[in-house]
């Protein structure tokens, strides 16, 4: 007989973060609570809250997903290998 027992976890709510762009500089847009983002340039510490209105703010995918796609990419042999691979429709 198995027994099955309840574990408690505590689960911090993830920060919806996008890659991003503001005007031509590259980083990332962690959503604030509905009041806008917050743009770190890659590598900085740094932080500027962005209006979610602010028409130089890109945002482009999700962190998380993105990710997981790389790394999904990177296992399948990486960029070359994914585009000499796949096959084409012949019609």
């Amino acid at each position: 007989m198995a027994t099955v027992h309840e574990l408690s976890t505590y689960r911090k709510s993830q920060a919806i973060t996008h890659y991003a762009y503001l005007g031509e500089t590259y980083g990332t847009a962690e959503l604030l609570n509905g009041s806008g983002y917050l743009f770190r340039k890659d590598g900085a510490r740094i932080a500027t809250v962005v209006s979610y209105r602010d028409p130089a703010l890109t945002l482009l995918g999700l962190v998380e997903l993105a990710d997981m796609q790389h790394a999904a990419d990177m296992a399948a042999g990486g960029s070359a290998a994914i585009c000499t691979s796949r096959a084409q429709e012949v019609r």
